[in-house]
């Protein structure tokens, strides 16, 4: 068996710390293989927009992580890297659900979810106006709530690298604020959530100031703050 590198040393490290803190936080959290999830194998039904649901998306329902077959096998630095920053993204939306309840299960499903009360129906006829609500229409809470976990994992993996390889933190920072942000924001507008946020300018330039508030005066709030201290070190 090959000897690990250091980096491969510190990818580890910091994941164990990560998950440790995971456990502590959250009650009952754990992370389940799509493949053997019936639950997840029925949602992939429902969201046919998605081809991509089983094999390349995390999915979080509270206090569970679901993730693809091959979650934690590979031997690549990268994946090992992108793995951490998809753990510091789930957290937050973890964090958020244990903070709101309810709350944060109604405004992400929003506003698909008042389709629902087509059933209404049975009495008055004009409920089946509520099934325009499957339309892809903007989703400004879903939108919130996936603009927390897209900010942490952009600025997971700027913690990470640099973190590594303090030299290169120009480079990181470049990437992240240009190549990064376009890849957020075709989560937002494409098919992955339904079209959730089609301002695509407009979530460009609270990305951007956000990750500078972070980078320059270091504002935090404590649930990134502990993050920070586990993959910035």
């Amino acid at each position: 068996m090959a000897a690990m590198t250091l980096r491969e040393v510190k990818y580890l490290q910091k994941r164990t710390a990560l998950l440790t803190h995971m456990e502590n936080e959250i009650s009952g959290f754990k992370i389940i293989r799509k493949d053997r999830s019936f639950l997840m194998k029925a949602l992939s039904f429902f969201l046919f927009f998605n081809k991509k649901f089983m094999t390349e998306y995390v999915t979080t329902i509270y206090p569970k992580v679901y993730v693809p077959k091959d979650w934690g096998i590979s031997k690549s630095v990268y994946q090992k890297g992108l793995e951490l920053e998809i753990l510091a993204h789930e957290y937050i939306h973890l964090h958020d659900r244990k903070q709101m309840g309810v709350l944060f299960n109604i405004m992400y499903l929003s506003p698909q979810i008042f389709s629902l009360l087509a059933i209404l129906a049975i009495w008055n006829s004009w409920f089946l106006l509520c099934l325009l609500f499957l339309l892809p229409w903007p989703s400004p809470g879903r939108t919130w709530l996936e603009y927390r976990g897209y900010k942490m994992s952009l600025i997971a993996k700027y913690w990470i690298l640099t973190s590594i390889e303090p030299k290169k933190e120009e480079v990181c920072w470049g990437w992240i604020t240009n190549d990064g942000i376009n890849w957020a924001l075709n989560q937002f507008t494409g098919p992955s959530y339904y079209y959730m946020f089609p301002f695509r300018e407009y979530l460009r330039k609270s990305f951007i100031k956000s990750l500078k508030d972070v980078r320059i005066d270091g504002k935090l709030s404590p649930e990134f703050e502990a993050i920070k201290d586990i993959l910035g070190k």
